[in-house]
């Protein structure tokens, strides 16, 4: 019998994995390994050539005649491991059971290259986590070279070796020709780009007086427009008053028109709207829901969340049964749930709604759903509950009639001036009875009206107004102008490939570049706003003639590897493409002048052990005396250390409750101090 061993992205789908297989009888033995994510990574430019360790633009570019990888630091021990497993050569074969996608190939390829492997491998591909999903990837593995998973291995690898070259060539030129640290990438910058130019707008933005004349009829208030522009707005408070001047005492319907609006349930989730309905319903933001939403993979209670698409495969939704019957077990939705299943006609219908499900619109997987698997006595935090529910409500909204309402528009005259007045009235509520805990605001009907009906004026009010600059963005807003990016774009060739491309970044990775612009000081939070800083504003404003500024250039690139993935590109002509655009672009590069603002040291405190000044780094907060050794890292355990936690430490104090990520994975809240020039954790009695 032959021997396999199986390798899988993180220990807790290993475990599921493994106690699925204990139960079936397969014509293979499988022993079970995992990774900790990313173990291997690419070498940094020193290590191919140790003068590529000398910032210098004549070394520029570099490009290694080949590409090779180095273990990460942080999962030497795990890789340790996997390589004495292999060296036993008790194996026929490998199965890679990393997550179904470009991200998980990249992860699974990058060790096989660096610890030298030559043993043929097979692809455990699924979606979801479940006992029967696993059944069936463990019964149906895919040969490696199979058509889509080699084109989706070239495209994985591809796509790190470009962002290496775009990244390390890029951010040189730029870091010599400023000064200072400035990173360049691929689609961090065009990111970067978007908020910088709202940014500006905001700061060019000159406010306008204005005035709207408003009439109180009593039971509902109408407002001035402009029959011949549909103006609301008056320029002058002069204006505004001449109009009032004219009108009698009494206005008269002189136009009714109810229109009937019937809107259905919004598509399924994909990680893009469920982060941006996250953010909108709860404040979190892009990252906090990626990570809460790959806890609830984990716990087998939702399929993949790392994907662009929203649709569902037929296959998934002939079964779609089974996830209904799971939410039936909750209070909120047993009602609901059994009214669905009840209803076979509608069931039915939806499974063949082309809105809901369509193999032709999927992508490296389907929308995000809820698994068949009941949350029962599983424990889930408050945060993973309201991401779970979120993704509850989206499916069981489908298969729920419409929301219908019948919108009213009233138009009043009072001698020569015309007034509109606008109404809803819910005629059936639909799927929108299960948002009820969201609604700010209720349909507001207008009263019974009917043509040449006069009206008294109870009072007519002039309202002063002032024009406001476009909003800053949010998580939700910033995420759909990447996914949108052709919006930025007048060329409409170019907007159709960014379309198609789905915008700039991939599902999995927009959260992660909007928190490295947050980490190097290039944007800000600000409450839930993001705010171009003055360093992110001189970095675009010096880089703005160069393509990297644009999302045109990854929507071209994004279109190259999706080409391969589909089988239209070959590999070797993707690789001559891009080392000629490295050449060429690096080039132009050096030719630009970097006016960017030199970095402000911002001070924490004095070292407690030399009595020098603590200043905030990259990576944390080091004290100026280069003969002393104090450090205080920003990121501990996975748990972030801001500057008030620092000042706090050094001050003698305890930090506020941090959350952190053991070793063993477990995760927990604890407070930091400083005990004799080393951290301790503090906990609080009820975790002790």
């Amino acid at each position: 019998m032959k021997r396999a061993l199986l390798i899988a992205e993180k220990p807790s789908l290993m475990r599921d994995i493994q106690k699925v297989y204990k139960t079936m009888k397969l014509p293979c033995e499988i022993d079970f390994a995992s990774f900790v994510g990313h173990v291997v990574e690419l070498k940094e430019p020193h290590e191919y050539k140790t003068e590529w360790k000398k910032w210098d633009l004549s070394l520029l570019p570099m490009m290694p005649e080949r590409y090779e990888f180095r273990v990460k630091k942080t999962s030497y021990k795990v890789y340790k491991e996997l390589e004495q497993i292999l060296k036993t050569n008790r194996y026929d074969f490998i199965i890679n059971a990393c997550d179904a996608g470009m991200e998980g190939e990249n992860i699974f390829y990058s060790f096989y290259k660096r610890v030298g492997c030559k043993l043929p491998v097979k692809r455990f591909w699924t979606s979801q986590t479940t006992d029967p999903a696993i059944r069936k990837a463990l019964t149906d593995l895919i040969d490696e070279q199979d058509p889509l998973i080699r084109n989706l291995r070239n495209a994985a690898m591809y796509r790190a070796v470009f962002d290496w070259l775009i990244g390390l060539n890029l951010t040189r030129a730029a870091t010599i020709k400023g000064g200072r640290i400035i990173k360049i990438g691929r689609v961090m910058t065009p990111t970067l780009a978007i908020v910088v130019k709202r940014e500006l707008e905001i700061r060019n933005f000159i406010p306008q007086n204005y005035f709207q004349i408003e009439l109180d009829l009593g039971k509902f208030k109408a407002l001035w427009f402009d029959p011949k522009t549909n103006e609301n707005k008056i320029p002058t408070l002069q204006q505004a008053e001449e109009i009032q001047t004219t009108l009698s005492n009494t206005a008269t319907v002189v136009d009714l028109k109810t229109e009937r609006k019937t809107m259905y349930a919004p598509s399924l989730h994909s990680l893009l709207e469920l982060q941006k309905e996250a953010n909108k319903f709860y404040g979190f933001t892009s990252s906090e829901t990626l990570k809460i939403a790959q806890t609830l993979y984990e716990k087998k209670l939702i399929t993949y969340p790392r994907t662009e698409s929203k649709h569902l495969p037929t296959n998934l939704a002939n079964t779609i049964e089974g996830h209904i019957q799971a939410l039936s077990s909750l209070p909120d939705y047993k009602d609901i749930a059994s009214n669905i299943l009840s209803n076979q006609q509608k069931l039915n219908s939806i499974k063949q709604s082309k809105k809901y499900v369509d193999d032709k619109k999927l992508t490296d997987h389907h929308a995000i759903t809820v698994t068949d698997v009941p949350i029962g006595r599983k424990k889930l935090s408050t945060n993973e509950l309201k991401i779970y529910h979120l993704i509850a409500k989206r499916l069981l909204a489908i298969f729920i009639p419409p929301y219908v309402i019948d919108k009213t528009a009233a138009i009043l005259q009072s001698n020569t001036q015309y007034f509109k007045a606008t109404g809803n009235i819910v005629i059936d509520k639909g799927y929108t009875i299960l948002y009820e805990n969201f609604k700010k605001k209720q349909e507001q009907p207008l009263p019974t009206l009917v043509v040449n009906q006069t009206l008294p004026i109870v009072q007519s009010n002039i309202l002063s107004k002032m024009t406001e600059p476009p909003a800053r963005y949010t998580d939700s807003t910033l995420l759909d102008a990447m996914f949108h990016a052709g919006r930025f774009v007048d060329n409409p060739e170019l907007q159709k490939i960014l379309k198609d491309a789905e915008g700039i970044g991939t599902s999995a990775t927009r959260a992660e570049i909007i928190e490295k612009l947050i980490s190097i000081g290039m944007i800000a939070r600000e409450g839930k706003s993001f705010v171009a800083t003055q360093f992110g504003i001189d970095v675009i404003m010096s880089v703005k003639q160069h393509d990297i500024v644009s999302p045109v250039l990854t929507a071209v690139w994004s279109k190259k590897l999706k080409d391969i993935v589909d089988g239209n590109l070959s590999s070797s002509q993707f690789y001559r493409d891009m080392l000629q655009y490295v050449q060429e672009t690096t080039a132009r590069f050096i030719q630009l002048e970097m006016n960017v603002a030199e970095k402000q040291v911002v001070t924490i405190g004095k070292c407690i052990e030399c009595g020098q000044s603590v200043v905030e780094g990259f990576k944390g907060y080091a004290c100026t005396n280069k003969a002393c050794k104090f450090f205080i890292s920003k990121t501990i355990m996975k748990g972030k250390i801001t500057a008030t936690d620092a000042k706090k430490l050094i001050s003698g104090k305890e930090t506020r409750e941090i959350r952190f990520t053991w070793k063993s994975g477990k995760k927990g809240k604890a407070k930091l101090k400083l005990v004799g020039g080393k951290i301790e954790f503090v906990f609080s009695n009820k975790q002790s």
